[in-house]
């Protein structure tokens, strides 16, 4: 009796599973086939229910997306790791892969979600743009002279306004330490300013003390821009000029560079933001802040005779 109940058993089960489950009697192939009012047979009845286990272990381990894999059969893709899709794949089984950022897109992958967000803007230079820059991407995150003057993150860029300065220098900025040599800093730099006097906006080096060798931008008594590589003794002290270009009114935003080879300093400019002219070269040992002055990256603003505005459009590193 009791071998006939776990006949019975056994038999019941086997007839539930095909019963009840469409798509596993679909895709799965008993050895044998069992009608009502047929005699239970033992060996028959696990042969039945031995395929179908094996036939559900074919669709992969646990957290795996099983499929028709044909020949009566189940197959399996995953499990997913975060942000994977099952993607299809003409004449082939299905695929977990993930999405594929284009340019000026960010793909970020997180348990159960896909976050997509544009990177860098469109436009002209969507190739050379970095995202949007901030005080914490940039690391220009303490302030040199501040005075009144206020910085944010706008939608365009990190911004310094400053009211003016008067007509004597001052320099106001925000800065942080520099990488470890070599590097090289790109910045698409714009100036916001109505200045009848030396009025400038530019990045550079900082010694952590008060000696600055800088990168500017800047209006000729008011006059077409040009671009100087200065040197101050303090924010409100000159000493003098490495470099000064010919007053060619160069246009807005420009690109500025500046680059550490470990032996060497260099500054330099482009209009197109890839293709850059070197203004001025120095040895970091002759430089002026010294072999380990180089040790802050600033940007400035100048805000003599008019309030000023500069804007970091964007930041790379490389």
């Amino acid at each position: 009796m009791r071998r006939n109940s776990v006949l019975l058993s056994l038999f019941l089960l086997a007839g539930l599973i095909m019963v009840g489950s469409n798509a596993a009697r679909a895709q799965c192939t008993l050895p044998y086939t069992l009608t009502n009012t047929q005699p239970a047979d033992a060996t028959q009845v696990m042969a039945n229910f031995n395929a179908l286990i094996a036939c559900f272990n074919l669709g992969g381990t646990t957290n795996a997306l099983q499929y028709n894999a044909g020949a009566g059969a189940l197959g399996g893709v995953g499990p997913l790791t975060d942000g994977q899709l099952v993607i299809g794949s003409t004449g082939n089984a299905p695929q977990a892969s993930t999405l594929t950022a284009g340019a000026g897109i960010s793909i970020t992958n997180g348990p159960g979600s896909i976050s997509i967000a544009a990177s860098s803007p469109l436009g002209l230079y969507r190739q050379t743009m970095s995202a949007t820059p901030t005080s914490a991407s940039t690391g220009l995150t303490n302030w040199l002279n501040q005075g009144s003057a206020t910085v944010s993150d706008s939608a365009v860029g990190v911004c310094i306004d400053s009211p003016t300065g008067g007509t004597s220098v001052v320099t106001v900025g925000r800065y942080g330490a520099a990488p470890t040599p070599p590097y090289k800093i790109t910045a698409l730099i714009a100036a916001t300013r109505a200045s009848t006097s030396y009025n400038g906006v530019g990045i550079g080096w900082y010694d952590g003390t008060n000696k600055l060798h800088m990168l500017s931008y800047l209006t000729n008594n008011g006059g077409a821009p040009y671009f100087g590589v200065i040197k101050n003794n303090s924010p409100t002290s000159f000493n003098g000029n490495d470099f000064i270009s010919p007053i060619n009114a160069f246009s807005q935003p420009v690109w500025m560079q500046i680059a550490d080879d470990g032996t060497n300093v260099s500054f330099g400019f482009s209009q197109d933001g890839t293709n850059f002219l070197t203004l001025f070269s120095v040895a970091k040992a002759s430089g002026f802040l010294g072999a380990s002055g180089y040790s802050n990256i600033v940007f400035f603003v100048d805000p003599r005779a008019s309030r000023t505005l500069g804007t970091i459009m964007s930041w790379t590193q490389s």
